[in-house]
């Protein structure tokens, strides 16, 4: 048995190492389609090739359930599309072949690590995952659901008195007179023009709105963006397409501070873009004076490690705490409850238009992402199973019945039960988790190989039967049928397996009635009861 044990093993492992081989093969044929056509930028043809190949290594790589690498290229195969459709007018082709070249080059090495025996979290992909989003327009991963980390700052606001010779300006005159400096460095450092002199700029304009703001909404929001052009000027952070967009999104909270008022403004705060900086200066790997300050005020270091290697910190990133799991697991629960809420006053009121159920689908697409690059992919896709029902239940303009909405809370329910087992299970031992005995490999392996032995045995047995109910069994198979059986019920024993023990032995009751030469001793209908519980006993 143990050389049986041995056989699969390796035979299991040659078969991976084959599957790998076409990946990585898959993956090289799409790097040099891709490659060909940032030569050859008219050829569609290769943008489509790289499609299709993507497209396989996709499939490939659900079935294997590695999620992370999953779903690194169904973002390089959105990306793609993308291109496709914005061919002609080239909208953000640069940045978008650029993520996708960073991509091709990066998946293969992931999926490495995984097959060797690493860790399948796509939390080490996020930042190039974020690139691929961004240059299409998406939400990043990084929002609301995905990393929840602490907003709130023991640094608190307060507001200076100007110097001799400034200017006296309301907060609303500051920010009308300083947005169109923080776009002039804002656009001069994304054309790369003067690199660090347009990062002084930005620094400047954060550091004045750190110095006039009078509530906590706008005093964090700009203290943090000052911490991270700290990170850039230090290029502890890479300036990607990600941490563009937020600077971008940065400026338009300038003109919102304008329009609305400080007070006003403060009532609804930036949650998300808040949230969005801090990851990005969390993983920083620069340690000036405000990048430490920032970190030590909303106590980042608790959620992720930063160790000074950036490498370090992706593997830090691929291990996180355990308390950045149960945040994460809190923030996802809340948004299903937001969802399962909705479902249930529906229902309670009688229902209406079904398009009120719309919203709903946005809310589940941002859980499904979330879930998908924490590595959950069975739980994702069983999250994007009740979008597909809810899509088709809006798009009907029927109104939904109560039983449809109750199956997709339903649903919802086994994800949220789930979550906290799932996601701490995926950084400690399951025994540490529960307190549970330590499983014992050895006899994880000696089991694995006397199930396969009663598989195998019991494969045998169903063709005696099927001899002998067809009048071909010689007198061989009435020999050894009986022990087979026998064989099977005492392997079962040895491992404990007590109600597949009593299902044999009932099996092998009727058995004896049926292998006997001349033909079955059964009704045809007893028969088949028969058939379906050995093949229940085999499964």
């Amino acid at each position: 048995m143990a050389e049986a044990a041995d056989l699969t093993s390796q035979v299991a492992s040659q078969t991976l190492d084959a599957v790998a081989r076409e990946i990585m093969a898959s993956l090289n044929e799409a790097r040099v389609a891709l490659e060909a056509f940032v030569e050859q930028g008219d050829n569609n043809s290769l943008l489509q090739r790289c499609r299709s190949e993507l497209a396989q290594v996709q499939g490939v790589l659900r079935v294997m359930e590695v999620h992370g690498a999953a779903l690194l290229a169904e973002e390089m195969h959105a990306v793609c599309v993308y291109l496709e459709s914005t061919l002609e007018v080239r909208k953000n082709q640069a940045e978008a072949l650029d993520a996708l070249v960073r991509a091709t080059v990066q998946l293969p090495g992931y999926l490495d690590r995984v097959l060797a025996g690493g860790r399948d979290m796509a939390l080490v992909l996020l930042p190039l995952l974020n690139d691929m989003r961004a240059v299409r327009g998406s939400p990043l991963l990084s929002e609301g659901t995905l990393l929840s980390l602490n907003l709130r700052s023991d640094q608190q606001a307060a507001p200076q008195l100007p110097d001799g010779g400034e200017e006296h300006l309301t907060v609303v005159q500051w920010a009308r007179k300083l947005r169109a400096r923080f776009q002039m460095g804002l656009i001069g450092w994304i054309r790369g023009e003067r690199v660090d002199h347009h990062l002084e700029s930005i620094a400047t304009v954060a550091t004045r709105f750190e110095k006039i703001a009078t509530t906590q909404a706008l005093f964090q929001l700009w203290w943090v963006v000052g911490a991270l052009i700290e990170a850039l000027r230090e290029r502890g952070v890479e300036g990607g397409v990600s941490v563009k967009r937020l600077l971008g999104l940065a400026d338009r909270e300038i003109r919102r501070l304008y329009e609305q008022g400080e007070a006003l403004y403060a009532q609804h705060p930036p949650v998300e873009l808040l949230n969005n900086l801090l990851y990005y200066i969390a993983r920083a790997t620069s340690g000036g004076p405000r990048v430490t300050a920032v970190r030590n005020s909303f106590r980042l270091g608790e959620l992720l490690p930063v160790d000074e290697n950036i490498e370090q910190e992706r593997e830090n990133l691929s291990a996180p705490s355990i308390k950045l799991m149960q945040t994460v697991a809190a923030a996802i629960r809340e948004d299903l409850a937001k969802v399962k809420d909705v479902l249930d006053i529906y229902v309670r009121r009688g229902g209406a238009a079904p398009d009120e159920l719309g919203p709903q689908i946005e809310l589940l697409r941002k859980i499904g992402d979330t879930l998908g690059v924490l590595g959950l992919g069975e739980q994702r896709a069983r999250v994007q199973a009740e979008i597909t029902r809810l899509e088709a239940l809006v798009a009907s303009n029927d109104r939904p019945s109560e039983s449809a909405l109750v199956d997709i809370a339903a649903a919802l329910i086994q994800v949220e039960d789930r979550l906290d087992d799932e996601l701490i299970g995926m950084i400690l031992p399951r025994a540490r988790v529960a307190g549970e005995v330590a499983v014992d490999v050895d006899f994880q392996h000696v089991q694995s190989a006397v199930l396969r032995e009663c598989v195998v045995n019991l494969a045998r047995v169903k063709e005696y039967i099927s001899q002998n109910v067809g009048g071909t069994l010689d007198a061989t198979g009435f020999d050894n049928w009986l022990d087979l059986m026998q064989g099977m019920q005492a392997g079962l024993l040895m491992l404990g397996k007590s109600r597949a023990v009593q299902d044999i032995e009932r099996v092998t009751g009727h058995l004896k009635t049926v292998m006997q030469q001349g033909g079955p001793g059964l009704a045809p209908q007893a028969l088949d009861r028969l058939a379906d519980a050995i093949v229940s006993i085999e499964y």
